[in-house]
């Protein structure tokens, strides 16, 4: 019986190259982190999880050794992407983008949006090497911002008031407040870009 369940093993181990797992892991993270950005990491079970990429929770463990290391995974690859908004762009190009960030959408869906405003404070009670990468994710955040308005503070100043304005929008029941909140950091934001900048 033992070498019965050997050689099922072996033919399911090679069943699938190598590339089709890392495709698999990698549509995965990105159909989990949709779904806890929507509903939260500690409130999602493994079995929602899995089946949010289309797959049994059977298959979990082939490719992480346990939920937080999947969470590690969701946030790095999610920080990528929020990274990416603000890398290398004029300053033009970054008030668009600031723009889409503090809009009603970005509120609205936050299963399309930064992974920052909906798991910061989930990381906040994670383990000291979730915490890390989220560390080093929203570090590099802040340099892409850096290099558009030459001042670490002001920088960090940006970063703070994007994400504090989605977590606040996200929790006020008033269309117009939400409005009314989303505009005037925009306006702020704008301005700390303009004057940090310079010439175009």
């Amino acid at each position: 019986m033992q070498a019965l369940f050997e050689n099922i093993s072996q033919i399911n181990t090679m069943r699938y190259s190598p590339d089709h797992k890392v495709g698999a892991r990698a549509r995965l993270i990105e159909a989990t982190g949709a779904l806890v950005k929507k509903n939260g990491f500690a409130a999602t079970g493994v079995d929602g999880l899995m089946a949010a990429a289309g797959l049994t929770s059977g298959a979990f463990y082939s490719h992480f050794r346990s939920k937080s290391e999947l969470l590690e995974a969701i946030i790095e690859n999610e920080l990528k992407r929020s990274i990416e908004l603000f890398s290398d762009k004029t300053r033009e190009q970054a008030v668009a983008a600031i723009k889409g960030y503090l809009s009603p959408a970005h509120v609205a869906h936050p299963e399309s949006g930064c992974a920052v405003p909906s798991l910061a404070p989930e990381i906040a009670r994670a383990s000291e090497s979730t915490q890390y990468i989220f560390e080093q994710g929203v570090l590099e955040l802040k340099d892409q911002i850096r290099k558009l308005v030459r001042d670490d503070a002001k920088a960090w100043s940006i970063v703070v008031q994007l994400v504090g304005a989605v977590m606040v929008a996200r929790g006020l029941p008033s269309e117009q407040t939400r409005k009314a909140l989303l505009k005037g950091v925009a306006q702020q934001v704008k301005q700390i870009l303009e004057e940090g900048s310079g010439p175009s």
